[in-house]
């Protein structure tokens, strides 16, 4: 019986090591390999974000490079700074929001149009979460009755905006001096006031920007069987794409026995969960029918 009760919280305790040990582990890049980094104002950025620096190597994507401004972390995306606000890693997602503007600014006024270039095209996609608006500057013409942007007004010159689709019809081009395509979060925008009065909100919380895996040899390098991170190089070289994995690098993808001998440590907290409660009621089991046996062979007192 005493061999029973040492036993049983042993296995006990060698179980709880055990699920600490998984979950201990996850899905995420060795730190050592790929660090996590924070600019400042406390967002964490880790792969697939990269710091540029003078570096010859980064893991991550290419085109998720970002810098650190005045403690802000700053998306470089078609020759435009953006300033990132936040990360959604769950959802691959982030919000970003033009350098030139703040909450302070009573007026906010875009120069120029979003755009992705073909390259950048491929990797983000900012359609979901967003309205597009169209802005129309200094107009010596312009329809009756439209409201305009108070704060723009110059002299008889007014300003416009609207939404994509909803664009009243004139010869906006021939009479405004220039026109802006810029989107801006759709929950920003404020359904109960006009259009006009929410952009001086909206447009300084930015936009909502998706991104997905890079088409070709970064793709086999994260699939499922291989588990590995996307790493190059930085050099002018085409042939600068390497892959992480748990025995060093690749060119493109993980060995499959590589895989195979870590996947036990980067099995998801749910799945050490599950182990936990087999080995667990394993335990319980054989805890009560050790002490069935022994009561049954428990020595009858004499009198």
């Amino acid at each position: 019986m005493a061999s029973l009760a040492c036993n049983i919280p042993t296995f006990f305790v060698i179980v709880s090591i055990l699920f600490s040990s998984i979950n201990a582990n996850s899905a995420q890049p060795p730190t050592r390999i790929c660090p996590h980094f924070d600019c400042g104002n406390g967002i964490t950025i880790r792969y697939p974000f990269w710091l540029q620096a003078l570096q010859l190597e980064h893991c991550g994507y290419e085109g998720l490079n970002l810098s650190c401004h005045a403690q802000i972390p700053i998306l470089n995306l078609s020759s435009d700074l953006y300033q990132v606000r936040s990360i959604n890693y769950l959802e691959n997602s982030l919000i970003v929001s033009h350098t030139e503007l703040t909450e302070t600014n009573n007026c906010p006024k875009i120069h120029h149009d979003f755009t992705l270039t073909l390259t950048n095209s491929y990797l983000f996609n900012f359609t979901s979460g967003n309205k597009l608006l169209r802005f129309f500057y200094n107009c010596t013409l312009y329809p009756p009755s439209l409201p305009d942007i108070a704060c723009l007004q110059s002299g008889a010159k007014r300003s416009f905006v609207f939404t994509i689709g909803a664009i009243p019809e004139f010869d906006w081009h021939g009479y405004c001096e220039s026109t802006v395509s810029v989107p801006v979060l759709e929950k920003a925008l404020d359904d109960k006031e006009l259009l006009v009065s929410s952009i001086n909100k909206a447009l300084p919380e930015g936009f909502k920007l998706t991104w997905r895996t890079p088409s070709g040899s970064c793709q086999f390098c994260e699939a499922f069987n291989s588990n590995g991170f996307c790493g190059y190089t930085n050099s002018s070289s085409t042939e600068n794409f390497f892959c992480i994995c748990p025995d060093g690098r690749h060119s493109i993808s993980c060995p499959q026995d590589v895989f195979v001998s870590a996947s036990f440590e980067l099995n998801s907290v749910g799945s050490g969960a599950i182990v936990l409660a087999g080995l667990m009621i394993v335990a319980t089991v054989f805890y009560f029918v050790q002490k069935k046996k022994n009561s049954l062979y428990k020595p009858v007192s004499r009198k």
